[in-house]
């Protein structure tokens, strides 16, 4: 039987072992699924979220309105908001994962093949492998991030808001990047565990496309493959990659709300013009 450790001990012995074994590129692949996803995934987040806090703010609902519970308002907005995002762009992240974790010789000769490949093997269904703890991460994991995001601007105002010549109080780019990363590593910390049971399961049964990458085990669902990754790896194995999960989320939390800022700037002084 294959060592149920996997093939890399650590991050660090991934970041090493990985060019040396594949080639400088690995450490690109999925890149492109990765961008659809962000694109798709973000676009939609925070659509999703402005719409929501607008009828929030407008439903005439005191405490909707009320600053000590803007951070609160601001988390379930923004759960829903990452649900409705995670389903649009869901299938890109099934097909990055897969892309990531194949090794060489490659299954798949890019993400056109990809899409080919995993609709032969289970059909459009297959797209949404793990959806169930992913929709279990994904709203705390978002109400989180725009919830803490709003309580850091809030409790450091004085520091990262700045008042425009009409009196208007916006947050300043260093601000939000700096909010935005802190509300990632909060966030992130949090929900970590459910991440990696949706991508156990997004690879769950393809014993083809892994070979020396330790067993890989079908799972009937999230329940038995908590329960199994607990069994064979304590709680750590929930929290396998967290270093490299966690810089990613500070660096795209941080960098998607100072683009949330910006725009949102550039529309209130073009509306106000």
């Amino acid at each position: 039987m294959e060592d149920s450790r996997g093939k890399y001990r650590s991050f660090f012995h991934l970041a090493w072992s990985l060019p040396k074994q594949e080639g400088v590129g690995a450490l690109w692949k999925g890149h492109m699924p990765a961008q659809y996803l962000s694109i798709a995934y973000g676009v939609s987040t925070f659509a999703v979220f402005e719409y929501l806090t607008k009828l929030a703010f407008n439903s005439g609902l005191t405490w909707t309105s009320d600053p000590l519970f803007k951070p609160a308002t601001h988390f379930v907005c923004g759960g829903v908001a990452g649900c409705a995002a995670t389903l649009v762009s869901f299938p890109f992240d099934t097909v990055r994962t897969r892309l990531v974790a194949q090794p060489e010789p490659k299954i798949y000769i890019n993400s056109k093949d990809a899409v080919v490949k995993l609709v032969e093997e289970g059909g459009w269904r297959i797209f949404y492998r793990g959806l169930t703890p992913t929709l279990a991460a994904i709203a705390p994991y978002s109400g989180l991030q725009f919830g803490f995001y709003t309580l850091f601007t809030e409790v450091m105002d004085s520091w990262v808001t700045k008042t425009d010549k009409d009196g208007q109080r916006w947050v300043t780019w260093i601000g939000s990047l700096s909010c935005g990363g802190l509300a990632g590593l909060c966030s992130k910390t949090v929900i970590y565990p459910l991440d990696t049971v949706k991508k156990r399961l997004q690879v769950a049964g393809w014993e083809k496309g892994r070979p020396g990458m330790g067993e890989t085990i079908k799972y009937s669902g999230m329940i038995q493959c908590i329960r199994d990754i607990r069994a064979r790896e304590g709680v750590a194995g929930l929290f396998k990659g967290f270093v490299p999960g966690v810089v990613k989320a500070v660096t795209t939390t941080s960098l998607h709300f100072w683009f949330y800022e910006y725009v949102c700037y550039f529309i209130a002084i073009n509306y106000r013009s």
